[in-house]
């Protein structure tokens, strides 16, 4: 199963988890521009992050890439905030750990992410980036995951 298909099993997961608080999905604008795929009468605006691999062909192994610029290009070809900073809309992001779901405001950890992440590496809190592509990830321990956690669900 390709990143794309797990993101989207992720998401209904979280919205069946989240039964009739789920009030509707973002339209595609709203994903791509604003950074949140569900609308929750309780959370409000939530972006729904899957487990991931730390290699591209590996298996899943929960690591969380957390992006800080993506690799969408607004027309004056400069980068743009990824979904993992903050962009003026109040979202939370919902990090999927075997069957949690860890709800994060990007605003309460930005700052310490710019302190942590000052290198580049693929390993945590290192900042990595593809060649060509223009984009930011860093990767997050589970365990900062869980210290800075506001809200969790589990399945």
């Amino acid at each position: 199963m390709g990143s794309w298909q797990e993101g989207k099993e992720a998401e209904n997961m979280f919205i069946i988890m989240r039964g009739d608080n789920f009030i509707r999905r973002s339209n595609r604008n709203e994903d791509i521009h604003e950074h949140w795929d569900v609308l929750d009468r309780e959370l409000g605006k939530v972006d729904v992050k899957a487990s991931k691999r730390l290699y591209r062909h590996g298996d899943v192994d929960d690591t969380v890439w957390w992006e800080l610029k993506t690799v969408k290009r607004p027309p004056n070809g400069k980068s743009k905030k990824g979904w993992g900073v903050p962009n003026g809309i109040d979202r939370f992001i919902a990090v999927k750990i075997r069957d949690t779901f860890l709800l994060i405001k990007p605003e309460n950890i930005i700052e310490d992410l710019r302190k942590r992440c000052t290198s580049f590496y693929r390993g945590e809190f290192g900042l990595h980036s593809r060649p060509g592509r223009g984009d930011l990830t860093t990767i997050l321990p589970h365990s900062y995951i869980y210290d800075n956690y506001t809200f969790g669900v589990n399945l």
